[in-house]
């Protein structure tokens, strides 16, 4: 007796498409707008709902790229062929003893590995490790589960002596690296809202306003990228001839925060009223309440901007 097919009735929250598929939200929801790996439905209150099908065929995906194909090579397969991949692959597993990995195990082997990579000074492998993981997870699941797990690792290990100056840049630089060279391939619609990321004047370590602009451009924001140590004035510049909806900055760790905040109070008053300004990063929890004072919002980790797409 065949087993019937997957049913095609939209049903299931994102909650429940993630438990049964063992991928993130974060990574169903770039995978569904960047790769359009499915097309679920929306409920009266604008909710995803997945299908039986779209839940096995999104399962099916994950299976596929776990041994390190990119999801952009296994997205273009029908179910049927990801069903046939995926069973080749678990036999010949199975033949050579292993286990199926799932996305977090990868994601902290990996992290680990490149930590050792890190003390050994192994440039080209870190690299190409780096790069690997970019292309199996997706960008910014690649960010939240390995690159910014791997800066912390690093940072704690450089404060606690057991990792030099030059260790910390070498692994801080490639990080930047490979992200920014990802970042055009997930390019957004010419008519997507726009946002302009930058760090404010005095604050020079940027990789995390790369991984917000990661994080905005696979929820569809168009963004304008001016880098670190940017004054307030040239960043309202730059959003005013961009038409840009608003302005995302991030902020590490400012020993005095004075001209931070300074900085934030200029930029605000210089944007109009009905752009918005948030700040995030290492350095924003600490000062909220100051940020809030001087006209930001607060944002603890990548940004959603959902809600400022008005």
């Amino acid at each position: 007796m065949q087993t019937p097919p997957p049913s095609i009735e939209p049903q299931h929250p994102i909650g429940v498409a993630a438990e049964r598929t063992g991928l993130t939200p974060d990574v169903l929801r770039v995978w569904e707008r960047r790769y359009r790996a499915v097309r679920p439905q929306r409920s009266e209150g604008r909710q995803r709902l997945y299908s039986d099908a779209d839940i096995e065929r999104l399962r099916l995906l994950r299976l596929a790229t776990l041994p390190g194909r990119s999801i952009s090579q296994v997205v273009k397969l029908s179910t049927a062929e990801l069903a046939r991949l995926v069973e080749e692959d678990t036999a010949a597993r199975s033949r050579a003893g292993g286990d199926e990995p799932t996305p977090s195990a990868v994601a902290r082997g990996a992290v680990e590995q490149a930590l050792a990579q890190v003390r050994s000074h192994d440039v080209v492998g870190l690299e190409w490790l780096l790069r690997r993981m970019t292309a199996v997870l997706g960008l910014v699941p690649f960010v939240e589960t390995v690159a910014a797990p791997l800066l912390r690792r690093v940072g704690d290990e450089w404060h606690a002596g057991r990792l030099t100056t030059g260790q910390e840049h070498l692994a801080t630089s490639l990080v930047r690296r490979v992200v920014m060279a990802a970042i055009p391939a997930m390019d957004a619609p010419a008519d997507a809202p726009r946002l302009v990321v930058a760090t404010p004047a005095g604050e020079r370590h940027e990789v995390g306003a790369l991984f917000a602009s990661a994080a905005a451009i696979a929820d569809g924001w168009r963004v304008t990228y001016l880098g670190a140590d940017l004054p307030a004035h040239e960043i309202a510049q730059v959003a005013a001839a961009t038409d840009a909806r608003g302005v995302a900055l991030s902020v590490v760790s400012p020993r005095d925060p004075a001209p931070l905040l300074g900085e934030i109070r200029a930029l605000r008053a210089e944007l109009p009223a009905d752009r918005f300004l948030v700040v995030g990063g290492g350095g924003a929890a600490g000062l909220a309440a100051e940020l809030r004072a001087a006209g930001a919002q607060v944002a603890d980790r990548l940004p959603d901007l959902q809600a400022f797409r008005g």
